[in-house]
């Protein structure tokens, strides 16, 4: 387990109360990135290629359910996703690996989000999507130009109310990601 995370120490340091720190670890550990438990407190959650490699399927099938479902609500007004490709697109162009990832799970929650569905937004969060996208962009081989066009067909089937294109096309984006874990995994990153 990681690091221990104390609150008054961090409300202290912070210059706040311990309202606003006990808020932000509830948010953390309900993105995946804290852990709490009783009598041992608030520690950040180590992650290894297996946790993400078994997060994989899971957040592919997720995500191919929320494009299905968000191609029905968005089809033809899916400005929210057009904002996150362009902050993407960005992104890429400043070579800023966490600015992509950061860029990269905005467009990704904006699909979830659109799915209109809170059980769908909560098992995707649950999966610490955050965490999984940085490791997945610091460990990819590939030129981080690259990215924003995977992304674009997942726009343009969503704009274009195409459910079926959405899922199919979001479960292979998603799974496309796999082989990235199991060379972390190698590599013993």
């Amino acid at each position: 387990m990681g690091a221990r995370l104390r609150e008054m120490q961090i409300a202290q340091e912070l210059g706040t109360s311990q309202t606003p720190v006990r808020e932000a670890f509830r948010e953390l550990a309900a993105l995946g990135i804290l852990e709490t438990r009783s009598h041992t407190g608030t520690r950040v959650r180590e992650v290894g290629a297996r946790d993400l490699e078994d997060a994989v399927p899971v957040r592919a099938a997720l995500e191919g359910l929320a494009g299905r479902l968000a191609a029905g609500h968005l089809a033809g007004r899916a400005h929210e996703l057009a904002e996150a490709l362009e902050f993407l697109e960005e992104a890429a162009l400043s070579e800023n690996r966490l600015a992509l990832a950061n860029a990269s799970t905005q467009f990704h929650r904006a699909v979830v989000r659109g799915a209109e569905n809170e059980s769908l937004m909560r098992a995707w969060n649950a999966l610490g999507i955050e965490v999984m996208t940085v490791v997945t962009l610091l460990s990819l081989q590939s030129p981080l130009s690259e990215i924003p066009g995977h992304h674009r067909p997942i726009y343009e089937a969503i704009q274009a109310g195409d459910a079926d294109a959405a899922e199919r096309i979001l479960t292979s984006h998603v799974a496309h990601y796999e082989p990235t874990f199991a060379s972390a995994a190698v590599d013993g990153r």
